[in-house]
C-alpha cells in the first residue's frame, strides 16, 4: 500500500523512474493541480452569453500571465483477480525558476494566494523546493542553441569605471595570449567577485584555447591557462556534460507530463479545462489562438480524457425520473461528491470497488493540496462508475464489475469537458460541441421606455438565480440564465413588474421590428418633405 510521496526538485531525478514504472502499470491517472491566480484584470468576467471559442479567448489570456504550483497526481493500478484498485499519489512542488537560458516572469493573484493559505498552502516549500520547467518550444529553441555551441549571457549593465577595468585587463590578457605558449598560465587580479564573473564570461566567449578559473578560496581572482589539446578536449567534454545536466533540470516537470503522454492512459480529473490550458501553455507550447487547434492538440496527446464534473451533471439528469436515487448526489463540488460516494456503502449497492491507499482522514490531509484531490478525483470516478453501472442494469446486486466495464458505461462521457457559467453546458474534444441547451434568452426593457440601468437589473433579477446581463442599446439588455425553469420562473414572477418589461427574445423578431421601424420612420420623412415642397410651390 502506497502513500503520498513528496516531490521538490531534491529528489525529483531520483523518482522519475519510479513514475515511469507506476504510469506503465496503471489502469488510469487522476490528475490536480493549484494555481498562482486564474483571473486576470485585463479579460472580461465570464458569462452565460460566452461561446466556446470566447470563453476560450478569455481564459488563454489569464493562464499566459498565471504559473502552476503543485501538481497531484494519482496512479490507480486495478487487480483483476482479486479486484481491488491499489493506488499510488505523488505530490509535486513546482516552481517557475530562473536559468542561465529564460528569465521568466509570472505573477499572483492575492484572492488565489490567499485561498491556498486558507487550506495551509506551503509557499516556501514551493519557492526554495518547487520542480522548474520548460515547455516544448523552450525546450526546442535551447537545444538549438547548445547544438551551435553558443553562449547563453545575460545582459550586464557596468558603470564608466568598471568598463575601463574591464578593457584594460582584457587588453592585458590580449598580449599575453599572443607571447604565450600551451601550459602557461597567467593571474588575473578583479575588483569583485562580479567583475571576476563578467571577465570570466568575456574569456569563455572569446577565447575557444583558454581556460580560465577562479581558485578555492579566492572571489576576486582568475587563473587563466593556455590549454593543451588534450586538456581543452577534457574541457570541452566537462562543459557539455555539465550543460546537458543543467538543461535537463530545466526540463523538470515537463518530464512527467511526457510520461503521461507515452503511456496514453485514461486520464481523469475534476472541472479539467483549467488544468489542460495550463498543461498546453506551461509544458507542451503556448496555447494557439484557435479553439479547435487547442481541442486537436490535447485530443492528439490525451485520446482518453473523463471530467467527473461533467460525468455527474449527466447523471443527475438521468436520476431525476428515479424516486429511489433522485436525492442521492446533490453537490457538485469534488469534496462534496467524495462524502456522498462514501456515503454509498450505506444505500445496499453491492460489489463496491476496493481502493487501498493510506490518504484516509487520519493522514491529515486536506483538499486544494494537489496530491489529495487527485486521490479524490479517482475514489469519485470508481465509484460513480459502480454506481452508474448498477443503476444501468436496474438491480443493486447484479455483479461485480471490472475496470472496462466502468470504462464501457461511461464512454459517452469521454473527452467531454464541463464549462462554467457559459452557453453550452460542455465542449468535447474528440467531435464537434454539443448544441446549446440553455434557454432562450430574455429580453428587459423599461415600461415607461426610458434608458436602463444595467446595475439595477443585476439586482432585481439576481434573486430568481445564477443570471447573466448585456446591453444591446441603451433601453434594453438581454439576459441569459442556465437553467429553463429558472427563465420561465423568471418570466411569470416579472409578468406584472411595475418597472420592467420581459419577454423572451427573439433575434428575428427584433430585426424585423428594426427594418420596419426605419422602413416607417424614413417614409415619414419622405411624406414630410413632400408636404413642405407643395406647401412652397
Amino acid at each position: 500500500i502506497a502513500g503520498m510521496v513528496e516531490v521538490t526538485s531534491q529528489n525529483f531525478e531520483e523518482k522519475l523512474p519510479e513514475i515511469d514504472l507506476d504510469l506503465r502499470d496503471a489502469s488510469f491517472t487522476c490528475l490536480d493541480f493549484e494555481f498562482s491566480g486564474l483571473h486576470t484584470n485585463r479579460c472580461p468576467s465570464i458569462s452565460l452569453f460566452d461561446s466556446p471559442q470566447e470563453r476560450y479567448s478569455t481564459l488563454r489570456e489569464s493562464v499566459k500571465d498565471f504559473t502552476v504550483l503543485q501538481c497531484g497526481l494519482s496512479v490507480f493500478k486495478y487487480e483483476k483477480i482479486s479486484r481491488i484498485y491499489h493506488c499510488k499519489t505523488y505530490n509535486f512542488w513546482i516552481f517557475p525558476r530562473a536559468n542561465e537560458w529564460i528569465s521568466r516572469q509570472t505573477q499572483f493573484e492575492s484572492s488565489a494566494c490567499e485561498f491556498l493559505m486558507k487550506f495551509d498552502f506551503d509557499f516556501n516549500k514551493c519557492f526554495y523546493g518547487g520542480i522548474p520547467y520548460l515547455n516544448e518550444e523552450e525546450i526546442d529553441t535551447v537545444q538549438e542553441q547548445l547544438t551551435k555551441n553558443h553562449e547563453f549571457v545575460k545582459d550586464i549593465v557596468l558603470n564608466d569605471i568598471k568598463l575601463s577595468f574591464r578593457k584594460r585587463k582584457l587588453d592585458l590578457l590580449a598580449k599575453w595570449v599572443y607571447d604565450s605558449r600551451p601550459g602557461e598560465t597567467i593571474e588575473i587580479d578583479c575588483m569583485s567577485g562580479g567583475m571576476c564573473d563578467v571577465l570570466l564570461t568575456d574569456i569563455n566567449q572569446k577565447y575557444e584555447d583558454l581556460i580560465a578559473e577562479k581558485p578555492k578560496g579566492e572571489s576576486c581572482l582568475l587563473v587563466v591557462k593556455k590549454g593543451t589539446p588534450e586538456e581543452l578536449s577534457r574541457r570541452s567534454h566537462r562543459k557539455k556534460e555539465a550543460l546537458d545536466e543543467k538543461f535537463e533540470k530545466a526540463i523538470g516537470f515537463t518530464h512527467v507530463i511526457r510520461l503521461i503522454k507515452k503511456h496514453r492512459k485514461p486520464m481523469v480529473g475534476h472541472n479539467l479545462l483549467m488544468d489542460l490550458l495550463f498543461i498546453h501553455e506551461k509544458f507542451h507550447k503556448p496555447l494557439p489562438e484557435s479553439f479547435l487547434e487547442f481541442k486537436e492538440n490535447m485530443h492528439d496527446q490525451f485520446p482518453s480524457i473523463f471530467d467527473t464534473r461533467h460525468i455527474i451533471s449527466n447523471i443527475k439528469v438521468e436520476l431525476r425520473k428515479d424516486e429511489k436515487y433522485k436525492e442521492v448526489f446533490r453537490g457538485s463540488s469534488l469534496l462534496s461528491l467524495y462524502e456522498e460516494c462514501k456515503g454509498l456503502n450505506v444505500k445496499g449497492l453491492l460489489y463496491q470497488p476496493l481502493i487501498l491507499d493510506n490518504l484516509g482522514e487520519e493522514c491529515g490531509m486536506r483538499e486544494h493540496n494537489a496530491g489529495y484531490d487527485s486521490y479524490l478525483v479517482g475514489y469519485v470516478f470508481l465509484r460513480l462508475a459502480h454506481f452508474y453501472a448498477l443503476w444501468k442494469y436496474n438491480s443493486p446486486s447484479v455483479k461485480p464489475f471490472h475496470f472496462q466495464d466502468y470504462l464501457r458505461e461511461f464512454s459517452k462521457f469521454e473527452n467531454s469537458l464541463n464549462l462554467i457559467r457559459s452557453a453550452l453546458s460542455h465542449i468535447s474534444l474528440s467531435k464537434e460541441d454539443p448544441e446549446n441547451k440553455r434557454p432562450q434568452w430574455l429580453l428587459v426593457s423599461e415600461r415607461n421606455k426610458s434608458k436602463i440601468d444595467e446595475a439595477h437589473v443585476k439586482c432585481v433579477l439576481s434573486a430568481f438565480g445564477d443570471v447573466s446581463v448585456k446591453m444591446i442599446g441603451p433601453h434594453s439588455c438581454l439576459v441569459a440564465m442556465p437553467s429553463i425553469g429558472m427563465a420561465a420562473g423568471l418570466l411569470v414572477e416579472m409578468h406584472n413588474h411595475s418597472k420592467y418589461k420581459v419577454i423572451r427574445y427573439e433575434p428575428s423578431k427584433s430585426w424585423v421590428n428594426e427594418y420596419f421601424g426605419l422602413v416607417a420612420f424614413g417614409s415619414l420623412g419622405l411624406f414630410a418633405g413632400y408636404l413642405f415642397f407643395r406647401l412652397r410651390s
